[in-house]
C-alpha cells in the first residue's frame, strides 16, 4: 500500500495524506492548511471503523501530522481522513462483569480494558464519538 488521500473537513479538501505500509503498520504523514483558530483532530475513517490520528500541528505554513498505527486495525476498503474539530472526547464506559450473566459488550472487547471500580470488576472501553460524528457529517 502506498496512497495519497485528501484530507477533509466537512466537504472541503483541506490537505493531502500520504499512507505507506511499513511492515505490520501503516505510516501516514499528513499535510493540511487550517487557520488555528480551531484545533482540529484528524481521523481515518475505514470499513466503518474510526481511527483517531492525532491532532496535526503547525509547520511553516501548513499543518504536519505523522503517525504509525498497526495495519490490522485497518479492514480492506476505501480509506477516508477527516478533520473533525478536536474539543470532541471519547466517553470512557465501565461495564461491570458478572460470572453468571452473559457479557453484552462483547463486540467492544478488543480495545478494552480491565478494571476494578469501588470493589467491582468490570471492563473499560472507549464508547466512539469520533465514529458517531463523522457518520452524521457525511449525510
Amino acid at each position: 500500500m502506498d496512497d495519497i488521500y485528501d484530507i477533509c473537513r466537512g466537504g472541503e479538501k483541506i490537505g493531502k495524506a500520504h499512507v505507506s505500509a511499513e511492515g505490520l503498520y501503516y505510516r501516514f504523514r499528513c499535510y493540511c492548511t487550517l487557520t488555528g483558530d480551531v484545533i482540529y483532530r484528524l481521523i481515518a475513517v475505514c470499513g466503518g471503523k474510526t481511527e483517531n490520528l492525532g491532532i496535526p500541528i503547525p509547520n511553516g505554513d501548513a499543518f504536519h501530522l505523522e503517525k504509525r498505527l498497526p495495519a490490522s486495525r485497518f479492514s480492506d476498503g476505501s480509506m477516508e481522513i477527516r478533520a473533525v474539530p478536536g474539543n470532541l472526547r471519547q466517553e470512557r464506559i465501565f461495564a461491570p462483569v458478572y460470572p453468571d450473566e452473559p457479557f453484552r459488550y462483547i463486540a467492544s472487547l478488543k480495545n478494552a480494558r480491565m478494571e476494578r471500580r469501588d470493589g467491582q470488576t468490570g471492563v473499560t472501553f472507549v464508547q466512539d464519538q469520533l465514529s458517531l460524528t463523522s457518520v452524521s457529517n457525511s449525510k
